[in-house]
């Protein structure tokens, strides 16, 4: 017949089998029936059931539910073992035959009816004593894990090893990374180095040896090499716990060496080199540091030449992204170069549009106006050539004109300075009127109207130059504005132009 415990390890799946192992190495419990049920009660997830396992009050009353479930069990099979032995012949086979099977008959006796009594109270000291002796380790672990499980970064985590290392060994030791181990992974990948991963329990009988082997100086030389970085742990945290667990560490201390590779997709490929799981006969910390020094160099030796062709490989890749880099940062220059060129180009053909759309726009109107001006021009010399001077008081002006030619006019009286402006402006229309005796507008002189909305702009002044005056009031009497200057009744004026003429 199977014991319990046996009989609970055959109905465990391989997952099962596999989460109990590593609960017993954790937590170092020797009770399989108790490290199921704490199983059990979570689910069969390692991570919890470590975490209630190290709750204060729960072994104890989960252990004394366990013992009281042996000594009942015991009783049972004591009372019954005619009936217990039955039922284990009863079995069938698993043959393709079918054979009778015969039992031998029960025989009475008294002796266990005698010895379970005994035997009840030996298992209950030894469940107490368990107990006991778990609940002194617990408190030791609890306050260690109520340390390490805060809510703080896994930085902060490992600077908070490296600290109580040093209290307790000094300040020299191996060189730990303080930063979480998918950073170690990532600057591994980055520059090429190994990956040195070491996880230990402080439960373990063995952990104080290896804890001062790192701080031996053969190990400390080693792994301060530039080719490792290395990252350590106490299970009992939680980030430490869960590396165990992706690497299936069955035993403390572990030694891992990692060669963290690029693969497709910028994705770090992990490979484990070697692994030590548990430590070895050792006479002293100096024997075990310089056990893992071979320990650490014999895969070096072994992968160096796939290291170097990997680094070669990863120094092609560097180089070929590098002169991807060159190539696109060239090709985005050479783009805004061009682009550049273009928005000049486009902004230049804007700025030759909208001037030559305001040069047209100006030469229209500057033709619109020559063509205003002329409208005027014929309509003021039809009204003079109606208002011919009849006065008998008359003055004579000898004008000279722009171009140099002299004309000599008269004019009444009472006309104003206005007049003779405008006498001014209609001599080119009056030479031609005498040459053709036809206008641009019709042969009829007398029909040419004024032009609507048109102020004409006189470009000149009239000056007499002994004295010099200049006559800029249009509106003002002839006579009066000669006899001001002593002028009156015959005066010299010149025309003079009020802007410089166009090249």
């Amino acid at each position: 017949m199977h014991s319990p415990d046996s009989f609970a390890l055959d109905d465990l799946t391989d997952a099962q089998k596999q989460s109990l192992q590593s609960f017993c190495q954790v937590t170092k419990e020797e009770n399989v029936q108790l490290a199921v049920r704490v199983l059990k009660s979570r689910q069969w997830s390692v991570e919890q059931a470590v975490e209630m396992y190290y709750a204060p009050g729960f072994i104890g009353s989960l252990a004394a539910e366990t013992s009281e479930e042996v000594a009942g069990s015991s009783q049972l099979r004591q009372r019954n073992p005619a009936q217990s032995s039955s039922r284990a012949v009863s079995q069938p086979s698993s043959d393709h035959e079918h054979r009778e099977i015969l039992s031998p008959k029960p025989q009475f006796s008294l002796m266990p009816l005698l010895s379970w009594p005994i035997l009840l109270l030996v298992r209950l000291a030894a469940s107490i004593i368990n107990v006991a002796l778990q609940l002194v380790g617990r408190q030791r672990i609890t306050a260690s894990a109520a340390r390490t499980n805060r809510s703080v970064p896994y930085s902060s985590d490992r600077s908070q090893l490296v600290r109580e290392f040093e209290s307790a060994y000094g300040t020299v030791h191996v060189p730990f990374y303080t930063g979480t181990l998918a950073q170690a992974q990532e600057i591994a990948r980055q520059e090429m180095k190994y990956l040195v991963v070491m996880l230990w329990s402080g439960e373990h009988d063995s952990t104080p040896l290896f804890e001062h082997a790192l701080t031996q100086p053969a190990l400390v030389e080693c792994l301060s090499r530039s080719q490792f970085i290395v990252w350590a742990g106490d299970v009992a945290s939680q980030d430490a716990f869960r590396v165990a667990e992706s690497l299936g560490v069955f035993a403390f201390p572990f030694m891992g060496i990692i060669f963290v590779q690029q693969t497709s997709g910028n994705r770090s490929g992990l490979q484990l080199l070697a692994r030590m799981d548990g430590l070895g006969p050792s006479a002293n910390a100096r024997h075990l540091a310089n056990m893992l020094v071979r320990f650490v160099e014999r895969p070096i030796v072994r992968h160096e030449q796939t290291l170097n062709a990997a680094r070669r490989e990863q120094q092609e890749r560097e180089a070929a992204r590098r002169l991807r880099e060159q190539q696109n940062a060239a090709y985005e220059r050479s783009l805004a170069l061009d682009q550049e060129r273009e928005r000049a180009r486009r902004e230049q053909e804007e700025r030759e549009r909208k001037e030559r759309e305001k040069a047209e726009a100006c030469l229209r109107e500057e033709q619109r106006r020559e063509e205003l001006c002329k409208q005027w021009r014929w309509a003021k010399f039809a009204e003079q050539q109606q208002n011919d001077c009849k006065d008998d008081l008359v003055t004579t002006l000898s004008l000279r004109l722009e171009n140099g030619s002299r004309v000599v006019c008269k004019f009444a009286a009472s006309a104003t300075l206005q007049q003779v402006f405008d006498f001014v402006e209609t001599r080119e229309v009056a030479e031609e009127w005498a040459q053709s005796q036809t206008t641009p507008f019709g042969s009829d002189l007398y029909e040419v109207s004024m032009p609507k909305d048109y102020v004409h702009t006189y470009e000149f002044a009239l000056v007499s130059q002994f004295p010099r005056v200049v006559f800029e009031d249009r509106s003002a009497n002839l006579k009066d504005a000669l006899s001001a200057s002593g002028l009156w009744p015959s005066a010299a004026l010149i025309v003079e132009p009020l802007f410089e003429p166009e090249d």
